[in-house]
């Protein structure tokens, strides 16, 4: 369906696409005549950008206007971007400070503090550094000469320093603590040097004779130590801490608190014996601590130790506790312990729900799993009034051009200020047009997860149904695509991932040398056919030596060595060995393409043909 009068671009359309060669062919005679003709087209704003930045020298109030002009075209920020940096560079310090707006850049931040600086405005300087100072990770070069500026007018205090360096090595960035070491003062800068020891080995620094002295850094090298320690052997950290209980006269508020932590370590790490520890079985009916509660609730499904299980979600907050994850497991807790009439009362409204943990539940009561099409209300005179929509006209115009990639910017970027019902009536056009991605991501900003033809459209499918041996690999095929990469074709990770199977280069070529195809170009594995037949060699690779679609999705996203590591840790039923997964972003990555190859399965069949235990073990 076409917005009204879309035909009445069609001469515009082509008159565009004209003045656009003429652009790109240094024609620009010819491009501001076509322009001049287009001053009524929905994409008119792209020409007018590029005829302000076209020129040699960028008269910089003419993109101020623009920017007022556009605001609600994400070129309005792509121009207010090169502004900045433009301002930035030109020493325009005055301009840029009266113009700069906040749009979560840390960059453009530091552009416009070093600007706040040179013209010696101090207002709110210590509160807007500070947070960027304090940061994981290294920070955009911009950054330096506010850091600088800070510690040289020594407003940079050794607390912040230290906050810093810990934030760091919490991270596992341990060159960024090791630089930072520098910023400290001389009598402060021993005390880094012990931690980062204490981080390359903690069993032969962390009992130094140094840390005799107290320093209100001493309890923090000694709790980053034992955490260390306790990561692999949590016997052997509370060796230690009751070493240093003795030699260093530790406060009995630090050693119960440091023992909580050393237990929630080795709960999370999933370490044997655990509950024969007298200290933990102490802790465990002394203290109600919400992060014990739920490494230790997380432990005892690892461990499939139901009564533990319930105990621990009882003393959950309620708030905790009516989470799907924790209603699944105290269903199959009391489903396990023979209680099968209060499990089926948790597990019924639970199996409504068409997500991971509603299809584990349906299982468990043996029934088909549940799954709804509910399109979103709206009528033809909402969509008539959104198709009048000049925003709309434009994303109208990048998608029938092909211009996909722009078309994502400017949804992303209106997605920001705009009313849910809004937003939903135009992702309901969207799926009219046929441009499935932007109906995902419409769909996916407003969280209406409903419409399931909407959200699961099947793309490619002559590819997947090549591709595929049977309807439960297609299912899941499609699964992967649609959590990679919503079908983007050109889509690329900050790793390196192309296309819509997210393929690394280096396992494309491997893929294309073990089954003797001619090597292509890295262009050549956006082609839609190529990556989908990586994809799907490389997957089925992997259940070829897994033997498991649960390890093989995990495989795909985190790598088969991560995964050979973790299954050695943890032997439970798949469902179990699930939530243990170290890698959040893993353990969401597999419950979700478990979720959508069910829902794929549905779209495909108009019915349900896969049993969630074709695809998980959760009975061991």
């Amino acid at each position: 369906m076409m917005p009204a009068n879309a035909n009445d671009y069609d001469i515009e359309r082509s008159k565009y696409v004209k003045a656009i060669k003429f652009y790109k062919n240094k024609n620009y005679k010819k491009f501001e005549n076509i322009k001049k003709e287009l001053v009524n087209y929905p994409l008119y704003a792209e020409l007018e950008y590029k005829s302000i930045h076209g020129k040699k020298n960028i008269n910089n109030h003419e993109v101020i206007r623009f920017i007022k002009k556009y605001r609600k075209s994400y070129l309005s920020e792509k121009a207010y971007i090169n502004l900045i940096y433009r301002l930035s560079a030109r020493n325009k310090i005055d301009m840029l400070i009266t113009n700069y707006v906040d749009i979560g850049s840390v960059d453009l931040s530091c552009l416009y503090l070093r600007a706040k600086i040179k013209k010696k405005d101090f207002s709110n300087i210590d509160s807007e550094i500070i947070p960027i100072w304090l940061s994981a990770e290294s920070q955009p070069k911009s950054c330096d000469f506010i850091f600088k500026w800070f510690y040289k007018n020594k407003k940079l205090s050794d607390e912040l320093v230290w906050q810093r360096i810990n934030m760091a090595l919490n991270s596992n960035n341990y060159y960024l603590a090791r630089y930072l070491r520098k910023f400290l003062s001389n009598k402060n800068k021993p005390w880094a040097n012990i931690l980062l020891k204490v981080h390359n080995n903690p069993k032969k620094n962390i009992l130094s004779g140094n840390l005799k002295k107290e320093s209100r850094y001493r309890n923090t090298i000694f709790s980053y130590g034992l955490d260390k320690i306790a990561k692999k052997d949590f016997v052997s950290a509370k060796k230690y801490l009751y070493k240093m209980k003795n030699e260093y006269k530790l406060s009995d508020i630090f050693f119960m608190k440091k023992m909580l932590e050393i237990f929630i370590v080795a709960l999370k790490s999933n370490q044997k014996n655990i509950n024969y520890d007298k200290d933990f079985s102490l802790l465990k009916n002394n203290y109600n601590n919400i992060d014990f509660t739920i490494a230790y609730a997380n432990y005892s499904i690892f461990n499939t130790d139901w009564k533990n299980l319930l105990i621990s979600i009882e003393k959950m907050p309620q708030q905790i506790a009516k989470e799907e994850k924790w209603l699944y497991w105290k269903g199959k807790a009391l489903h396990k312990l023979g209680n099968k009439n209060s499990s089926k009362n948790i597990l019924s409204d639970l199996s409504l729900k068409r997500s991971y943990y509603g299809f584990l539940a349906s299982h468990i009561l043996g029934k088909q799993i549940s799954i709804t099409n509910i399109p979103y209300k709206t009528d033809l005179n909402k969509l008539k009034q959104v198709k009048e929509n000049f925003v709309v006209k434009r994303l109208y115009e990048l998608y029938v051009l092909g211009r996909k990639r722009e078309a994502r910017k400017e949804l992303n970027f209106i997605s920001k200020n705009i009313d849910s019902n809004a937003l939903n009536n135009m992702s309901a056009l969207f799926k009219n047009w046929g441009w499935n991605v932007g109906s995902i991501i419409g769909y996916g900003q407003t969280k209406y997860f409903d419409d399931v033809y909407a959200r699961f459209p099947v793309m490619h499918e002559k590819y997947f149904s090549e591709y595929s041996k049977t309807n439960l690999q297609k299912s899941l095929l499609l699964g992967i695509a649609r959590k990679e990469s919503i079908f983007i074709q050109y889509a690329k990770s900050s790793a390196g991932a192309l296309g819509i199977m997210q393929i690394m280069p280096k396992t494309a070529y491997w893929v294309l040398k073990r089954t003797k195809s001619k090597k292509v170009s890295k262009n050549y594995l956006y082609n839609k056919k190529m990556n989908i037949f990586i994809g799907s060699y490389y997957f089925n690779y992997l259940f070829s030596k897994r033997k498991s679609y649960v390890e093989s999705i995990a495989s795909y996203n985190a790598g088969p060595s991560s995964v050979r590591k973790w299954r050695k840790l943890n032997k439970a039923p798949e469902d179990s060995w699930i939530e243990f997964i170290p890698y959040r972003e893993t353990r969401k990555y597999v419950k979700l393409v478990l979720e959508y190859t069910l829902v794929y399965d549905w779209i495909l069949n108009k019915k349900n043909t896969i049993r969630v235990s074709q695809l998980i073990n959760i009975n061991k």
